[in-house]
């Protein structure tokens, strides 16, 4: 069954999987050799469905598409896509978790003894977690479904969520059901286990908070609107970067902020140094680290009919490689061993089928 999204429908929620997606990518690098990601060959189509990561060893991608035995409506009554482990080498896929309900939302790494959450979205507010126990080839195991405790008059917004950096309980942000009025946005945990969720402090009222993070050294990373900021367990701004939004390097010692622009921050820094600069009519919509933190994968939206450019940084030099143009894609993910990377051409009409392209880095020297 093919995927029937509407194309919008399909590049608001990969642009917001981005933006709440912690290190769906990350790997120890292990491979013949070391390569040049600069230099890569033509992309090759691998398979259908939106792209949600990668998997640790490099094998494979994660992807998600509606599937004739799971029919029952979802998002805005569109059938619930479901996650499938796509082979990077092509190949049949195959079901991601297995059972009835299929698995679907943003896998979110970073929990101790290689725990993964998953978190379905509609419409960026969450609709259901899923925490299990990710293998390097990809296979998500001992799955348990957890109902966080969302107060009354409050939402959960899912892009928020992700793993605090000792990886003990879930971090994430709700926001006023009458929100811009109403009260201000919460920084919160949610215990994995059970659900409670535990206010940390109040971020600000209106728009509320699009992402919550934590780097290496304790300090939290909120993303409002149009400002992404360093805060202390009480909340207080330490530190704050114009942007969009933000990913943690491997390791969580540094930050990249995305916006108009694409700036590196140090965890314990209080001004960032500009990596991409600002084109006019084009803004940087996400970003994800390669492995061993030394690159980053950006897509970068132009204004005026919705095409998007799959670009490679490498942070070293603060130079721009360019993949693909000039068509809608999503966000660009490098597989677990750093030696390709992976994006979706989102689908228009007739039938809105989005494709997966995978592109091999050439090796260095």
């Amino acid at each position: 069954m093919k995927n029937r999204f509407p194309p919008l429908s399909l590049l608001i929620c990969a642009l917001l999987f981005a933006a709440g997606c912690g290190g769906a990518g990350g790997g120890d690098g292990d491979g013949p050799g070391p390569v040049d990601v600069t230099r890569f060959g033509t992309p090759r189509e691998i398979g259908t469905g939106v792209l949600n990561g990668t998997t640790l060893d490099g094998s494979a991608a994660y992807v998600e598409e509606a599937d004739e035995r799971f029919p029952e409506p979802g998002c805005e009554g569109q059938p619930n896509p479901a996650m499938f482990r796509l082979p990077l080498a092509g190949g049949e896929r195959q079901l991601v978790g297995g059972g009835d309900t299929p698995l679907h939302g943003n896998l979110v790494r970073g929990g101790s003894e290689g725990q993964v959450a998953i978190v379905a979205v509609c419409e960026s507010f969450f609709t259901d977690l899923w925490i299990g126990r990710e293998s390097r080839q990809g296979e998500i195991s001992d799955l348990r479904r957890v109902t966080p405790s969302v107060p009354e008059n409050f939402l959960l917004n899912a892009t928020t969520v992700s793993w605090s950096n000792d990886g003990s309980t879930l971090l994430g942000a709700l926001q006023d059901v009458n929100a811009p009025d109403g009260a201000p946005a919460q920084v919160v945990t949610i215990n994995p286990e059970s659900g409670q969720i535990t206010k940390l402090f109040d971020a600000e009222q209106g728009t509320g908070v699009f992402k919550v993070g934590q780097m290496k050294n304790g300090r939290y990373v909120v993303a409002t609107n149009l400002v992404v900021s360093f805060r202390d367990e009480a909340g207080v701004v330490l530190a704050g970067f114009q942007g969009q939004g933000f990913e943690i390097a491997p390791g969580g010692e540094e930050m990249v902020v995305f916006g108009r622009n694409l700036m590196r921050v140090p965890q314990g820094g209080t001004r960032a140094s500009q990596v991409v600069e600002q084109i006019e009519g084009r803004e940087i919509t996400s970003a994800h680290f390669s492995p061993d933190g030394e690159a980053v994968a950006i897509t970068r939206l132009i204004a005026g009919g919705g095409e998007v450019e799959v670009a490679i940084v490498t942070l070293e030099d603060s130079e721009l490689t360019s993949v693909v143009t000039a068509a809608p894609y999503g966000p660009a993910w490098f597989s677990g061993d750093g030696r390709a990377l992976v994006f979706t051409q989102l689908g228009g009409e007739p039938d809105f089928t989005s494709r997966v392209y995978v592109t091999r880095f050439e090796e260095a020297g």
